[in-house]
């Protein structure tokens, strides 16, 4: 198939999609260096905001068997082609935060209490956008004065709501469904706040695959977000976060799309997940496939205003989301990203961080 992906950054489906042996067109905002190892032609487009409104005129140019919607798109309106992603509506009612915490607890599904600024709360809590993702704009706070302080800092950036603070390992689940039912083909963990990523407060650091837990942890992992996703009616690639607490798991947040976590999985399991979502638009679903090693992915954030003046790939082993010579990348951004695969997740972690460290240093020099 010729197949479109265009959002803000589509290397990883686009990747996936090309391995898959389909004709990738990827268009996207950051167009890194080696978004062209991922498809057969690479078009730089602006920010999505504008990106929406000139959608029809890349189908049109394009003209593909069908279009895949990445991120800052995902809600984007399609004429003229097929679109392999959730439903329009389906997806801003699931990324509503406070819609999918009042739809949880009407199913009885173990969640995180989620609540709106106004109402009573528990401390720590954590209070985070109403929609978004990546964990920005995420802060932990500790009593009603750090809350209010916190609304406030955040009142800038649209509507926001309070979670419960609940201890525990971050982890998720890679599903794949078809609007009726859904597989689990991973268990993951992710990578929260790390501070060798450059990452702050609660930022999305990355994925390790598999989540290094007890099989039967991980089985009721896996069958909770099968449940969650079938009931949602998902279909094609999603993720399930979970906080695996010490009473056992608890939903966090549903991602009704393609995750950071798709190079993880794949590494780690040997399956690809883009054949696997386009097979789930016919009905089809796999079978959860074993891990093969652990795998992992860390997203290394800029630890200030840099400008790239050269190929860092030629430093840093695992390089992926190469930014291209003359980016620039403002602090607290993504910077790039680091891919392991090992025996262990110990093996792996320390691949990660090393990496990491290469890359913040090299930034560092500039």
């Amino acid at each position: 198939m010729k197949i479109l992906a265009i959002g803000q950054s589509v290397r990883n489906i686009a990747c996936s999609a090309t391995r898959a042996g389909h004709e990738v067109i990827a268009a996207d905002f950051y167009c890194d260096l080696d978004l062209p190892e991922c498809a057969c032609r690479v078009v730089q487009v602006p920010p999505p905001s504008e990106a929406e409104k000139q959608l029809d005129l890349y189908i049109s140019r394009f003209g593909p068997d069908a279009v895949v919607l990445g991120p800052g798109l995902e809600t984007s309106v399609v004429r003229g082609t097929r679109v392999l992603n959730n439903p329009r509506e389906l997806i801003m009612k699931v990324s509503d935060k406070l819609w999918l915490a009042g739809w949880l607890e009407s199913r009885g599904y173990p969640h995180i209490p989620t609540r709106s600024v106004g109402d009573a709360h528990n401390f720590p809590s954590v209070i985070k956008p109403r929609t978004g993702a990546g964990g920005a704009g995420c802060m932990r706070v500790w009593d009603q004065s750090g809350l209010d302080a916190a609304v406030q800092a955040a009142s800038d950036e649209g509507d926001v709501l309070v979670q419960d603070w609940v201890e525990g390992i971050p982890a998720s689940v890679s599903v794949i469904g078809n609007g009726r039912e859904a597989k689990a083909v991973a268990v993951n963990e992710q990578l929260i706040g790390e501070g060798w990523t450059g990452a702050k407060g609660l930022r999305y650091s990355g994925n390790i695959t598999p989540l290094e837990a007890s099989p039967g942890i991980k089985e009721e992992m896996a069958g909770l977000a099968e449940e969650v996703a079938s009931d949602l009616g998902l279909i094609g690639s999603n993720g399930i976060d979970f906080i695996l607490a010490e009473g056992g798991p608890v939903v966090v947040e549903v991602n009704p799309r393609f995750q950071g976590s798709l190079e993880a999985v794949e590494l780690s399991h040997d399956i690809n997940v883009f054949q696997a979502h386009l097979e789930s638009f016919q009905g089809l679903l796999p079978d959860m496939p074993a891990s093969h090693r652990t795998a992992g992915r860390a997203i290394v954030y800029a630890s200030r205003d840099t400008v790239i003046e050269e190929d860092l790939r030629e430093r840093i082993d695992g390089l992926t989301d190469v930014p291209r010579i003359g980016a620039r990348i403002l602090r607290d951004e993504p910077m790039a990203s680091i891919l392991a695969a090992g025996p262990s997740r110990r093996r792996v972690f320390s691949m990660l961080k090393d990496g990491a460290s290469r890359l913040r240093d090299a930034a560092a020099q500039k």
